[in-house]
């Protein structure tokens, strides 16, 4: 009988084990990971407004195409234009899958405004976009303000969430466009706020979605209750067809910066990752994504709430990252200086 030392048998069973744990066959599979567990879906904004309600009906939806079915719930950060989110997602927040960013045009804010920014958006895992932000400046029906030239000279207060945030920015950018004196202030930290701010008088306007509006206060399109000078898209969209875009507003010398901003639209509604994430768990979520933004189920519910689908995948927001973190000083310093954030 082959006589091997008690110390040498312990080495190997440990190095056997050792090497069935790392073994492919060992290592536990995406749906053993997600199965009873409960994804946080991360957004910069309090509840009530467009972000809240695109994750909710997303999350609803979403469970169904990861392996495992694990629970979604909501997880509000408000806070810098959802710059404090995408940091707890980039940084301290679990690196295991456990958490989504439902991301606001963080890119903008990493290039424009980076004081505060301890993310690099290029690093993100990016799952794709569900739709291009759509907003507007609108004004309470009760404002003495008819028109553009009228909006020109009109001594009013414009809400936002903060400088970072694209409320603040679009509002900026109009107000340089067209020369007007207005002013806008920071520090209502959700869409759901400042409509609030606005019925009751204490703003007379802010830079709200469509979807905002559409889908948490339809009533006040249908009464119309706001009034629409400007909408912040590339061209007019369907549902605003009489409401002139920035572009239009602005004068040629000008009309770059408005669409640098603008090419941020299409990541301030998408879902990310955080950059050290598994692998196989990001390719199981961008798949769940992408079959998501195809069920029928989950159409048919967005149609219900009016809100907007118009999806892009992972390497076409990834595209549109790229094309904002590389642009060139001189276009930067300008959009900066349109936007408020230097003299």
């Amino acid at each position: 009988m082959l006589n091997v030392p008690r110390t040498r048998l312990t080495a190997i069973a440990v190095i056997s084990v050792a090497i069935f744990a790392a073994s492919p066959a060992a290592a536990e599979s995406v749906a053993d990971f997600y199965k009873g567990k409960t994804i946080s879906m991360t957004m910069g904004t309090g509840p009530g407004g467009s972000f809240d309600l695109y994750g909710r009906t997303i999350a609803a939806h979403l469970s169904r195409h990861i392996p495992g079915n694990p629970s979604i719930v909501m997880e509000h950060m408000p806070g810098a234009g959802g710059v404090i989110a995408a940091n707890h997602i980039y940084g301290i927040a679990p690196q295991d899958g456990s958490k989504m960013l439902l991301s606001h045009a963080i890119t903008l804010s990493e290039k424009l405004t980076p004081t505060g920014v301890r993310f690099q958006s290029a690093k993100l895992q990016w799952l794709g976009a569900f739709d291009a932000i759509s907003q507007m400046m609108v004004l309470w029906h009760t404002v003495p303000v008819n028109t553009i030239e009228e909006l020109k000279n009109a001594n009013i207060v414009i809400g936002s969430f903060s400088r970072s945030h694209l409320t603040y920015q679009w509002a900026s950018l109009l107000k340089d466009a067209i020369g007007a004196k207005y002013k806008i202030i920071t520090g209502i930290r959700s869409g759901n706020e400042n409509n609030l701010a606005m019925e009751r008088g204490e703003i007379h306007g802010w830079t709200p979605s469509w979807e905002n509006l559409s889908g948490t206060r339809p009533q006040w399109l249908a009464e119309k209750k706001v009034k629409m000078f400007a909408q912040f898209n590339l061209e007019r969209a369907p549902y605003l067809k009489d409401v002139p875009t920035l572009i239009e507003l602005a004068p040629p010398a000008k009309r770059d910066v408005a669409e640098f901003v603008i090419s941020g639209t299409p990541i301030a509604r998408s879902i990310a990752l955080g950059p050290e994430v598994p692998a196989d768990r990001v390719a199981a979520l961008r798949a769940a994504f992408a079959a998501t933004m195809k069920d029928p189920a989950f159409l048919e519910d967005a149609k219900k709430r009016k809100l907007s689908i118009d999806p892009r995948t992972a390497a076409e927001v990834n595209a549109l990252v790229k094309k904002i973190v590389t642009a060139s000083p001189d276009l930067v310093t300008r959009v900066k200086k349109a936007i408020g954030q230097i003299e």
